[in-house]
């Protein structure tokens, strides 16, 4: 899994095992399509750390920086993979190991929410626009009289129902996260009163 600490954009890769050689095939398959980074965080685990990843970030002018192991939290991805295993649970009910056939739904809805740190989808700072959806597509398309076909349209809409439970569920994560920042905040914020005559600091 990777994101764009800038654009928030989601990548997440399929994997059948975390050896320093899949983990760097995954990264080449993201960077493929998204360029090669000037600088990467991730964690301390041994796939991140072993003498192939370090010569492969070195060989591509790829800058590391380790999130702490006392504060995982510190890495955008972690609070990611949190999101990704939520909405995993929720569509993987009756798939079983089938799990991965899910991804690309789940990463277009992603992909398509405003972020609340920046106030745009993921796919607006990437591409300059907000990507088609299913629910465009139909729109344009399927529900023409003459072309609609009973098949198409019943898959087409069940296509569009499991996005928009992604959607919800990533919304309400965010929602959730924001809640918990602010109590975090409020709890550690110290409250200030001033009586007339108190000097301050005006900027």
């Amino acid at each position: 899994m990777a994101i764009c600490m800038s654009s928030k954009f989601p990548e997440a890769i399929p994997v059948s095992d975390i050896s320093s050689v899949s983990v760097t095939d995954a990264l080449l398959n993201i960077f493929s399509r998204m360029g090669f980074p000037r600088e990467i965080q991730c964690d301390q685990g041994t796939s991140f750390t072993s003498a192939l990843t370090t010569e492969f970030f070195e060989r591509f002018g790829i800058l590391v920086r380790h999130s702490s192991v006392y504060h995982p939290q510190s890495n955008p991805v972690e609070r990611f993979h949190r999101t990704l295993k939520r909405l995993l649970r929720v569509l993987c009910l009756d798939a079983g190991s089938e799990w991965d056939k899910h991804l690309p739904s789940i990463l277009l809805a992603l992909r398509t929410v405003s972020h609340e740190s920046t106030g745009y989808t993921p796919s607006e700072l990437v591409y300059g626009k907000n990507l088609r959806t299913p629910e465009t597509l139909v729109m344009e398309h399927w529900m023409e009289p003459e072309e609609e076909s009973d098949l198409v349209t019943e898959y087409m809409f069940k296509l569009i129902n499991k996005f928009k439970r992604c959607q919800e569920v990533a919304i309400n994560k965010m929602e959730e996260m924001q809640v918990k920042r602010k109590t975090w905040y409020d709890k550690n914020a110290a409250k200030r009163e001033f009586k007339d005559g108190d000097l301050v600091l005006k900027c």
